[in-house]
């Protein structure tokens, strides 16, 4: 038969699907064709490494791993024995508040992944994991367990349930991420907790030091406030409800007092139209405002009312109110001089200008409650009106707010006893759907209260830690540009930070306050104090002594002070000031983070904090890079959560459930191959029983390959003769193709593209490795005798495979990775994979060999294209161009053979190479042969006397002579 090939043809590919095919069984029905007499002579493989695990073996295998091969010591050991420089990833700390969900599972394997890609190239590694210990949903837990009235409760008896819940949690979580392989020094003696001694004290260190520097200060400001927290929560601690609705309203002020442009309207009734979204703040009004660039108009109604209104807002207005004929336009500036009666005490307010104000929406005057918004503050702050604050920190007035008021809850309560306070000056009311502000750990609206609070000022900040963040790589790099656009614009964006909450569970504001005039007294001196108790009476030192033995005597007379004219701050610091100065607790003196790897809330949280306290303290980011992963969800892209049923347990995924048939125990492997694979390229990250399954799969396939590995170095029994290896361009094309494989992992690891590596991984063992070198060497494997040069080429060859191979797969599946190591055949003191390093030679970097054996392959394709039948039983008559047959002797020496490594590569009974310059492409002609087939290898390179190949009766009798 002969043909001329479209190169467009599809090319050769031995899928992974069917693998199991080239595994042992395959092997085992080759041997069946061989003729009995010489079974015995065929060298397969042979290995102890189990081909699949059942549920219950599976956790017993990952168990004996964890613990008995380095898993406990991995870290110690590379820190002791690998150099560096360390590559720096700075753990951003778990909260210490239940068991580990499966977003723990997603963000500390990806760490694990990270850190492991570097030990197993050889470089050493700084990790020190840590848990965020303080905080509400901690408090809350707690006091949820304590049989005592919360309201009762003093502050000691607070913290210690939160410390006995936070210590609970650290416990369980510890457990498991060992348990998943996350490598670590575990002891608590190389773990950071942020309710510690010593890392309150570098906290309190840090605080006098941006105190010193003015950055820190107490102000009496509007902040987000939860009533059902009953603190004040800095932005990263919300989350926006889409669909709250507030109740609306367009209420009207009568005017008092007229600028000279409006005296022409005396004698009228005229009124300021302002639309407010919180008339629960009415009360709290202090000013209207208005913008001087903004035309307003004066409309009347059927009842000869005149309203003072934005112009381009009219038909707006008319649509709620009803009719109006507008009749005078005037400026901005035309209101200066007004007043407004206030809709309820009826005390004359001003009318003021602000730059907040526009005619997009409402009316284009804003009634203005200093109190309650940060846009408010500032126009009282401009004008020196002192802020009136009339809500209490459960959300209720104040008796100050008056008796028809005090004591009502203002988000409902307020709202309809404030419309219905105000009566006949409300002139419409309506729902208004809108994002919303929430405590994220309540889940119930927040309010803007004015408070005294303490803030950092990060307006001072944040041209420096605008320009560290230049040029400051994002990973992955599909999230570069949005990830640093999303961490700048919430720097833009916050004019101050407030660190201070009102509750017992956390690091003291480390100051005290004159008792009559409030003002505040801290110093370096009264921080070391603390520092040194800290260290002698405990974490709750604070709570539990006096102002006194606080200052102590010594420092009370240096500063001059009277203990019993102070009092203790009450206020605790935020959270995320906790966690955002571990960089000073954990980092290596003066030195940044190589990583710092959380998921994308972070930018409003953990990296946000991080940032603005490293730049304020010492003028560099913390971080020298980022690494941003998503979220999990269903198989709907709907987020997990117990109500909606939906959640995976990692743990479940790992050991199984009650019913291992329908929750099989996928092993821990399964569960970071999962992640590897999925966790990087997406925003969100499903996670269903078939995805499960294809990681299973895959984990598998990896396992089969790894079995067929070590079975080929079996240490068949060999004589003492002296023999050297071998090595056919074949193998030198391996040893290529591992380079670059192997620099193609590195590089995947080294920019965090995971699931680059898993499709490489799965990609080279099925193609290169399975469909290529294992297939074609399994002749030489098999039939060569033991000491042949050419078998132990090989041999060395698959030794070379099996070690790349499995250090490329260590850092997602260490697991598989120590296993199969602890069943190499040269592995006698069980060294586990991780302490032994492996560097490869640049000259296995061979491009004009892959030259040689691309040439061959792509004949290889045009064969198997021209016949479906075994193409062993075929003669083959290849006809290049001078290019081609240039590139191919190599393989061929002699025009015809059978035994070169082209016979090998095409699979053919025997090739003769012929060169004619006309075809550009190559012809192929088979031959059926007309002889039987080597009764031994299945093969017909040479004729001999009897059933055997020239070969296989060399190798046969060398047997028998031995």
């Amino acid at each position: 038969m002969k043909m001329l090939i479209n190169t467009r043809k599809k090319c050769f590919h031995f899928s992974l699907v069917n693998f199991t095919k080239f595994s042992f069984r395959r092997y085992a029905k080759t041997v069946k064709t061989v003729d009995n007499k010489y079974t015995s002579t065929i060298l397969l493989p042979q290995t102890k490494f189990p081909t699949r695990m059942d549920s219950d073996k599976r956790i017993e295998m990952d168990n004996y791993l964890t613990e008995k091969c380095g898993f406990m010591d991995l870290y110690n050991w590379q820190r002791e024995n690998l150099t560096g420089p360390d590559f720096i990833l700075h753990d951003g700390p778990p909260y210490a508040n239940g068991v580990p969900h499966i977003g723990h599972a997603l963000n500390k394997i990806l760490k694990d992944i990270t850190n492991r890609s570097r030990i197993i190239k050889g470089q050493r590694v700084h990790y020190i994991p840590g848990w965020d210990c303080h905080g509400l949903p901690i408090e809350l837990k707690a006091l949820a367990s304590s049989n005592e009235e919360i309201s009762n409760l003093k502050p000691q008896k607070i913290r210690q349930c939160a410390r006995k819940y936070a210590e609970e949690a650290i416990k369980k979580q510890r457990e498991v991420f060992m348990s998943w392989g996350i490598m670590a020094d575990w002891k608590d003696s190389n773990c950071y907790f942020t309710n510690t001694e010593s890392y309150m004290a570098n906290q309190l260190r840090q605080f006098i030091n941006l105190y010193e520097k003015n950055l820190i200060f107490r102000d009496f400001k509007p902040v987000y406030w939860s009533p059902s927290s009953k603190t004040a929560l800095a932005e990263s601690e919300l989350e926006y409800n889409e669909q709250h609705k507030s109740k609306t309203a367009v209420i009207r002020l009568e005017l008092v007092e007229l600028s000279e442009k409006l005296k022409i309207l005396e004698g009228c009734k005229l009124y300021a139209l302002t639309w407010t979204t919180t008339p629960w703040t009415l009360v709290a009004n202090q000013a209207l405002a208005y913008a001087n660039d903004i035309s307003y108009c004066i409309a009347h109604d059927s009842h000869n009312n005149h309203y003072i209104l934005a112009e381009d807002l009219l038909n707006n207005i008319i649509e709620k109110v009803g009719p109006l004929i507008p009749i005078l336009t005037i400026n901005g500036t035309d209101l200066m001089e007004c007043k407004y009666a206030h809709p309820i005490t009826g005390r004359k307010m001003p009318i003021l200008p602000a730059n907040h104000v526009n005619n997009k929406s409402g009316t284009g005057l804003v009634h203005t409650a200093g109190a309650h918004g940060t846009d408010d503050f500032l126009v009282c702050l401009v004008h020196n009106i002192p802020v009136l604050s009339l809500v209490d920190e459960d959300g209720r007035y104040t008796t100050e707010a008056g008796n028809d008021f005090a004591g009502l809850e203002v988000l409902n309560e307020g709202n309809e006893a404030v419309l219905k306070y105000i009566g006949n000056n409300v002139l419409h009311t309506d729902q208004f759907l809108h994002s919303y502000p929430y405590d994220w750990r309540t889940k119930k609206p927040v309010i803007s209260r004015a408070s005294f609070q303490w803030f950092i000022n990060t307006q001072q900040i944040k041209e420096k830690a605008l320009d560290a963040l230049k040029n400051m790589p994002v990973y992955p790099k599909i999230r570069e540009a949005s990830g640093i656009n999303a961490l700048v614009q919430q720097i833009l964006q916050r004019p101050y930070w407030c660190i201070s909450r009102q509750r017992s569970w956390g690091t003291p504001i480390p100051v005290l306050y004159h008792k009559d005039s409030g003002d505040v007294v801290t110093n370096r001196a009264f921080i070391e104090r603390l520092c040194y108790l800290l260290e002698r009476d405990g974490s709750d030192c604070w709570w539990n002594l006096s102002v006194e033995k606080l200052v102590g005597k010594k420092l009370l007379e240096e500063l001059n002070l009277d203990a019993n004219k102070l009092e203790k701050g009450k206020d605790i610091m935020d959270i995320w000031f906790d966690s955002g100065i571990s960089w000073s607790a954990v980092l290596p003196e003066g030195q940044q983070a190589d990583l710092y790897l959380e998921g994308t809330d972070q930018f409003n949280g953990w990296f946000q904090s991080s940032l603005i306290t490293s730049v304020a303290l010492r003028g560099i980011a913390p971080f020298k890079s980022v690494f941003v992963h998503g979220f999990t969800v269903d198989g709907k892209g709907q987020k997990m959560s117990k109500s909606l049923g939906n959640v995976v347990d990692p743990i479940e995924i790992v050991m199984g459930g009650k019913n291992k048939k329908s929750k099989p125990a996928y092993g821990i492997d399964t569960l970071r191959w999962w992640v590897a694979s999925h966790g990087v390229q997406h925003n969100q990250i499903s996670i269903t029983n078939n995805i499960l399954k294809d990681s299973a799969e895959s984990v598998q396939k990896i396992r089969m390959i790894l079995r067929f590995l070590l079975g080929v170095l079996h240490p068949y029994n060999v004589s003492n003769e002296e023999t050297t290896a071998d090595y056919s361009v074949l193998d030198k094309y391996m040893l290529h193709k591992l380079y670059h494989y192997n620099k193609k992992i590195q590089h995947y690891y080294d920019i965090y593209e995971h699931h680059n590596v898993c499709k490489t991984i799965i990609n080279f063992i099925a193609n290169d490795v399975s469909a290529i070198y294992c297939h074609l060497v399994k002749d030489t494997l098999y039939c060569e005798k033991v000491t042949s040069p050419h078998r132990i080429g090989a041999i060395n060859i698959i030794g070379e495979i099996l070690s790349v191979l499995t250090r490329s797969i260590a850092p997602i599946i260490p697991h598989l990775a120590e296993e199969v190591w602890l069943h190499h055949p040269e592995n006698l003191a069980s060294v586990p994979l991780h302490h032994s390093i492996h560097t490869l030679p640049n000259v296995w970097d061979a491009p004009e060999v892959e030259k040689v054996i691309e040439a061959a392959l792509y004949i290889k394709r045009c064969v198997n294209t021209t016949t479906n039948d075994n193409t062993l039983l075929f003669d083959a008559i290849v006809t290049v161009d001078s290019q081609q047959f240039s590139a191919l002797t190599p393989l061929h020496f002699d025009t015809v053979s059978s035994t070169s490594e082209l016979c090998n590569i095409l699979q053919v009974s025997s090739v003769t190479l012929l060169q004619d310059p006309k075809f550009i492409t190559p012809i192929v002609e088979l031959k059926k042969i007309e002889h039987s087939l080597c009764k031994r290898c299945r093969k017909y390179p040479e004729e001999s006397s009897g059933n055997l190949c020239v070969r296989c009766k060399t190798v046969i009798d060398v047997s028998l002579h031995s």
